[in-house]
C-alpha cells in the first residue's frame, strides 16, 4: 500500500484530532530520519500507523493483544493505555500489509520503548513525544535534544515520563525501564 492510500485508509480509523497528531509525528519522524540517516519512507509509514488502533474500543484492543501477543500481554494487561501500540502493529500488518519488522516494532514499542531500540524505533518513539502539537513540561528541551543527540533526548524524555507515572501512582512497564537502562549503559 502506498503512502497516499495509507493516509486515506487511516482517516477512516482515527479522529481528525488524532490524524493531526499523526501528521505532526510524520513530519518530525521524517526530519529525524533525514538527520540521523534512517530510511525516510519507513519512518513515514511507521509514523503514519503508530496510532492506527488508538481509538479502537478497549475490549477490541484487549482481544487483539491477548490473541496475537499473549506472552507480552501478560506484562501489560493492567495498563490498557499500552494496548493500542501492540494492536496497532497487528493492524498495520493485517490491514495495511506492512511486513517490515522494523516498522512493525516501531509501532509496537512507540509507547513503552524497549531494550536496545533500533534507530527507527528511537525515531518513532521520540517523534511521538515531541511532535509540534505536544504541549507539556519539558517538551521544548526534549525537542531541542532530539535534534542534537537522539539517545540523550530519549533518556531525558523517559526520565520525565517515569516521574509523571510515579507522581500519578501509575504502573511503569518493564520495557520502559529496560530501555532507560540500556541507553544509560550504552552511553556510559
Amino acid at each position: 500500500m502506498d503512502l497516499e492510500n495509507i493516509k486515506f485508509e487511516l482517516q477512516s480509523l482515527i479522529s481528525e484530532k488524532r490524524f493531526i497528531h499523526t501528521l505532526g509525528v510524520v513530519e518530525t519522524a521524517k526530519k529525524l530520519a533525514q538527520l540521523y540517516g534512517a530510511d525516510i519512507e519507513k519512518a513515514e509509514i511507521a509514523a503514519l500507523l503508530h496510532d492506527c488502533a488508538k481509538e479502537f474500543p478497549r475490549e477490541e484492543l484487549k482481544t487483539i493483544c491477548e490473541k496475537h501477543f499473549f506472552e507480552e500481554f501478560l506484562t501489560f494487561k493492567e495498563t490498557p493505555q499500552i494496548y493500542h501500540s501492540f494492536a496497532g502493529a497487528y493492524i498495520a500488518k493485517e490491514r495495511f500489509n506492512i511486513t517490515d519488522e522494523d516498522i512493525l516494532n516501531s509501532i509496537k514499542y512507540h509507547t513503552t520503548g524497549k531494550e536496545n531500540l533500533s534507530l527507527l524505533e528511537k525515531i518513532i518513539y521520540i517523534a511521538d513525544a515531541i511532535e509540534p502539537n505536544r504541549i507539556y513540561p519539558a517538551v521544548e528541551k526534549i525537542r531541542e535534544l532530539a535534534f542534537i543527540n537522539l539517545d540523550e533526548a530519549i533518556l531525558f524524555e523517559v526520565d520525565k515520563k517515569i516521574e509523571y507515572l510515579i507522581h500519578g501512582k501509575s504502573l511503569i512497564h518493564i520495557n520502559t525501564l529496560m530501555m532507560r537502562n540500556s541507553l544509560l549503559l550504552k552511553n556510559k
